[in-house]
């Protein structure tokens, strides 16, 4: 008989919370090999698959997504991983946005970020459907007629 782990000696070998590897379990992302007395018993490669787990909700997959990918064909995960590079570049351009916002607000000659005309031009934009990006971006460079 192969040894198998119990579920606390899977979440200690990879710091995952046994509630947390109990979730896994219902969403059928990480199965027992078997249950003994009850139990939950892992394969020693649970600990491979919680690692896999970890890794993609690390890189920005969601529970759903993963276990879509893990049991998808090819072409859909390279579906997956484009529209999650896509997801990651919109990202990546809201938080350049914002960071420029916050270092303007940190240093604005108006002392003052809520007296400051370009950060009510922005908000102004916003109202009217830009993205904050294009707020920001015709807020410190306007079109000159």
């Amino acid at each position: 008989m192969t040894a198998t782990l119990s579920i606390g000696e899977l979440a200690e070998r990879t710091g995952v919370p046994t509630s947390a590897l109990r979730y896994y379990d219902e969403l059928g992302l990480v199965r027992p090999a078997e249950r003994e007395a009850g139990r939950r018993r892992y394969a020693e490669s649970a600990v491979k698959d919680v690692g896999v787990l970890l890794f993609f909700q690390e890189i920005g997959f969601t529970l759903s997504e993963i276990g879509r990918f893990l049991t998808g064909e090819q072409t859909g995960r390279q579906e997956m991983i484009d529209g999650k590079l896509a997801e990651l570049t919109e990202q990546q351009r809201r938080i350049e946005a914002a960071r420029a916002a916050l270092e303007h607000g940190r240093e604005c000659p108006a002392s003052d970020p809520l007296k400051c005309p370009r950060f009510w031009s922005i908000i102004e934009e916003r109202q009217r459907g830009l993205s904050l990006a294009e707020s920001h971006e015709r807020a410190h460079h306007p079109k000159t007629s």
